[in-house]
């Protein structure tokens, strides 16, 4: 469905003449970006968006420096893959953009379940310490496992 919604804005896209520079230069960055995908190992495409291309420089972004200095070690190569592939490169050029999380990860609710003898033993331990953080801690648990009735 969504690439059926895609050829249709691609269509409706190209059918106005103003866009035209628009379209092409996005169809070109996108067949970029499969080669620059392809040639670079998994890990490392996961880590790499093409940002631009502009003047025979293709503009690379990487999502944190360790990812940068590889691509700016294979520059050359990709550089030369991509004039065979007759794309105008002269050069390549990386930053660093670290990415946003696209999806937060929902905090999981950790689950632990203790035997009644286990939370028996916690709460004698709670009684026997003196007034402290790791006290304080051990309280929350103990109430949060309904073993220790609320002050």
């Amino acid at each position: 469905m969504t690439r059926l919604r895609l050829t249709k804005l691609d269509r409706i896209l190209s059918a106005q003449g103003d866009l035209q520079p628009l379209v092409a230069k996005t169809r070109d960055l996108r067949a970029l970006t499969v080669l620059v995908h392809g040639f670079l190992s998994a890990d490392l495409a996961r880590e790499t968006r093409v940002g631009n291309i502009r003047d025979g420089n293709l503009a690379l972004i990487a999502a944190n420096s360790a990812a940068a200095a590889k691509l700016r070690l294979l520059g050359p190569a990709l550089s030369q893959l991509l004039l065979e592939r007759r794309f105008q490169v002269n050069s390549v050029s990386v930053r660093v953009q670290p990415n946003r999380p696209r999806m937060a990860a929902p905090e999981t609710q950790k689950s632990v379940h203790f035997s009644t003898h286990a939370l028996a033993s916690l709460r004698a331990l709670y009684r026997r310490l003196a007034p402290s953080p790791a006290r304080e801690a051990l309280a929350k648990m103990l109430r949060r496992h309904g073993a220790l009735p609320e002050d």
